[in-house]
């Protein structure tokens, strides 16, 4: 006998429709048969979408030890770098300065001191008609006019002659010397480019066209003419020796040093000058950077190529462990973590791979423990649930229904077999008779 419970809790909770079969006499009836319930399932707890991971930019940790590395190495050659020009330009602009002072020092004592007096009375102009002496260089042999600025005095050219000296043996040296004359004015004396063929650019024509002409400051000119306003490192060389730091003016970049002229007596009668070119500390940052590139070039492409090997043997060894804990957590709990960051001695990678042996074998105890404890459980809520249903089925107004059909059923059955046995025992007393 088959029937349908359709009975549905009106909460509008999930039902589910479930067969199950009778055997025997329940309740002290006798049935059997296949009875289909609806069973009411508890509504299930909630989940929470699962929410994709924000995807972000990966680099890997050899390409970031690469990077990281670089980065410092970057900044260690740059400032090793900028130390190494510092020092070779400030050492050779100490050089200089020293060799200028040397420089100054000595040629301010191969002055001529009675013929340094001599000039400065002498006359500015020369005198018109007179011809200049063989000392003067360009002009010697050359008869003066009233246009003429240089003087013809021999005594000039002997003193110009002596600056020449000075420039032969140190060629990109410009000496000159400076006096104060009776009006209180610092004045050029002499200077080397009044002999002519000086070979430097500076010397031309009103036209711009080089000239072996004599040039620079002219006998007895102003110093104010030049300067604009006459620099203190001047005025103190005519107490002692100073040095004036780099400066630029409309020929080029200079260092200058500035030294007393004194006669026999100690008393200073003018001042020796020597400007010198910085080209020549330009030329050597320019030598040290000839150097020092390629080597810092080189030297940085290997130490790159170095850590990106050293790099890659410790990133190794990171992917095998991280390979290994890929297949433990698809639940291979049989591998071995340990070997996958063995090293020839042991480090932190070594003991972050205990780790991980132990958290797996501990993780593997765990799930097979859960495994049973979970089987365990299925068991008794299958039971349980067969046992709703049952109640549920037995609970029925369609069962109890049935119930009470079966007991009328079941004592009209009961009647007419104790009205049989009635009459059997009334046939058997009968035939008795």
């Amino acid at each position: 006998m088959a029937s349908n419970a359709s009975r549905q809790r009106s909460s509008g909770t999930p039902t589910t429709h479930r067969s199950v079969q009778f055997f025997g006499n329940p309740e002290g009836f006798g049935y059997s048969g296949t009875m289909t319930a609806t069973v009411t399932q508890p509504p299930a707890a909630g989940v929470d979408t699962p929410v994709r991971a924000k995807r972000r930019a990966r680099l890997g940790m050899r390409w970031k030890l690469v990077f990281g590395f670089g980065a410092a190495i970057t900044v260690v050659f740059l400032v090793v770098a900028g130390w190494i020009l510092r020092f070779s330009t400030g050492s050779a602009s100490d050089r200089l300065e020293k060799t200028l002072v040397e420089l100054a020092e000595g040629g301010a004592k191969t002055v001529d001191i009675e013929n340094f007096a001599k000039l400065l009375t002498a006359a500015d102009k020369p005198t018109p008609g007179a011809v200049y002496p063989a000392e003067a260089g360009f002009l010697a042999g050359q008869t003066a006019t009233v246009d003429s600025t240089w003087p013809t005095d021999p005594a000039y050219w002997r003193h110009v002659e002596e600056m020449r000296d000075i420039r032969l043996t140190n060629p990109d040296a410009s000496p000159y010397t400076l006096a104060y004359t009776s009006d209180g004015k610092l004045r050029f004396i002499g200077q080397w480019g009044a002999y002519g063929f000086t070979g430097v650019s500076w010397c031309s024509d009103p036209e711009g066209n080089y000239t072996d002409a004599p040039c620079g400051a002219g006998f007895k000119q102003d110093a104010a003419e030049l300067y604009g306003t006459v620099p203190t490192y001047v005025t103190d060389g005519f107490e002692r020796t100073t040095a004036q730091p780099a400066y630029t003016d409309a020929l080029n970049t200079w260092i200058s040093v500035y030294t007393p002229i004194k006669d026999k007596a100690g008393k200073v009668v003018g001042g020796f000058g020597v400007d010198y070119p910085l080209s020549y500390v330009k030329n050597v940052r320019s030598r040290v950077l000839r150097v020092l590139y390629p080597v810092l070039g080189v030297s940085y492409v290997v130490l790159l190529a170095f850590i990106y090997v050293l790099s890659g043997l410790v990133t190794r060894r990171l992917g095998r462990l991280t390979a290994v804990t890929q297949k433990v957590a698809e639940g291979d709990y049989g591998v071995d973590v340990e070997q996958s960051a063995k090293a020839l001695f042991a480090d932190e990678m070594t003991d972050l791979a205990n780790s991980f042996k132990i958290m797996t074998q501990k993780v593997g105890e765990r799930e097979r423990t859960l495994t049973q404890t979970v089987q365990v459980l299925r068991v008794e809520i299958d039971q349980a649930k067969r046992k709703d249903a049952v109640s549920e089925i037995v609970d029925s107004d369609f069962f109890n229904d049935l119930t009470k059909k079966a007991g009328v059923m079941r004592a009209k059955v009961k009647g007419i077999e104790l009205a049989d046995a009635a009459n059997e025992r009334n046939a058997g007393q009968a035939g008795d008779e």
